[in-house]
């Protein structure tokens, strides 16, 4: 559930005239990372919409307390969350003892959907802190790329690199006649930071209603983008009355 905080609470200022209409379009703090230290504090914005109070435009973040040039902000007027809190982490990703943020937006949802959309800002010093946003390849992108699925009437196989997966799909107890000619991903993901590493998650599908498993997905940076290094498939365990 979000919690909506007036910016007043955190010393912010109003941004971009969102106050459209009295009580129609209001701005919040809509996820946040206190931190000991002023210049580590984090604060994600966001206008909500009009008719719909679990979505959320017109994003923000906030590095820092206070006021004046002691506190950078970044501006993403074309950001759009679905619903729910979007998660935010502040970590080094690359390597270089600098936190980098990361902002995952629920970009679908719904009954069985739940897609994302990631945003990575590198932190850089040259010779004053800043923060620049960078590419990331998607979890739909990466799977494209890396691993080829197939079915073959009651078998489906994941192939990821020289590594074979097959699947026998009748353990799943799933209707035969609502298999898809192939194994698809796209309606579960999910981002995440690990021990200072992105993954990226997904589900594998056999029908609408039915999956067989998981694609993991650990992203490193290459100097240009974040870009899928590795994939791995889990099985899922069959479903026992």
């Amino acid at each position: 559930m979000i919690k909506k905080i007036p910016i007043s609470i955190v010393m912010l200022f109003l941004l971009g005239g969102t106050f459209e209409k009295a009580n129609a379009v209001e701005r919040i703090v809509i996820s946040s990372l206190p931190s000991e230290l002023w210049y580590d504090n984090l604060f994600l914005m966001a206008d909500t919409i009009d008719g719909n109070w679990m979505a959320h435009r017109n994003f923000t973040i906030q590095v820092g307390l206070g006021g004046g040039e002691s506190v950078l902000l970044y501006h993403f007027p074309n950001w759009y969350n679905d619903k729910f809190t979007p998660k935010l982490f502040y970590e080094d990703l690359t390597g270089d003892n600098l936190k980098d943020i990361g902002v995952v937006l629920i970009s679908g949802a719904g009954s069985g959907l739940s897609t994302k959309e990631i945003h990575l800002l590198n932190q850089i010093q040259d010779p004053n802190r800043r923060y620049e946003e960078v590419p990331v390849e998607s979890i739909n992108d990466a799977v494209k790329r890396l691993v080829k699925m197939e079915r073959h009437g009651n078998l489906a196989t994941i192939l990821i690199g020289k590594k074979k997966h097959v699947v026998e799909l009748s353990k799943f107890h799933y209707l035969p006649g609502t298999f898809s000619p192939s194994p698809g991903v796209g309606q579960e993901e999910n981002y995440s930071e690990e021990n200072g590493v992105l993954y990226g998650t997904t589900i594998v599908y056999i029908s609408p209603a039915g999956h067989i498993g998981t694609l993991r997905i650990m992203y490193a940076w290459d100097e240009k983008m974040y870009k899928a290094k590795s994939v791995q498939f889990e099985e899922a365990e069959p479903f026992k009355d």
